[in-house]
């Protein structure tokens, strides 16, 4: 996952996160895989991160700049963010063991964060 607050020209560390934005420019990742699409019709992919790590699944800037450029922020360095909060997904890591989940599981456990993070980012009143 990546980090930034969601501002243009954020940088942020390529292990760092926020709840908002992730580190989804293409040219940032390998072992790219389409999952499916979501209910909102965003592309989903499994993949890896160039600098290594674990397994996510999440979605590619460059396919959302033609659907939602709202969720997508160009940092300062030339690389896309998109700002998660903005879409029916989450970016999510999978476990080592994670090759025997099948696309369509995949799917539902990045919606299914999704969900428990909007709910999560209700705030109480004080």
């Amino acid at each position: 996952m990546g980090g930034g607050s969601g501002s243009s020209g954020s940088s942020g560390s390529s292990s760092s996160s926020s709840s908002s934005g992730g580190w989804s420019d293409r040219r940032l990742k390998i072992d790219i895989r389409r999952l499916g699409t979501s209910a909102e019709g965003i592309p989903v992919y499994a993949f890896r991160y160039i600098w290594g790590g674990p397994l996510f699944v999440g979605t590619m800037a460059q396919d959302l700049l033609a659907i939602r450029p709202e969720a997508v922020i160009e940092t300062a360095s030339g690389y896309y963010m998109v700002d998660y909060d903005k879409l029916d997904i989450a970016m999510i890591s999978l476990p080592e063991d994670a090759s025997r989940l099948t696309a369509e599981a995949a799917m539902a456990l990045a919606t299914r964060a999704a969900r428990i993070r909007s709910r999560g980012s209700v705030q109480p009143a004080m």
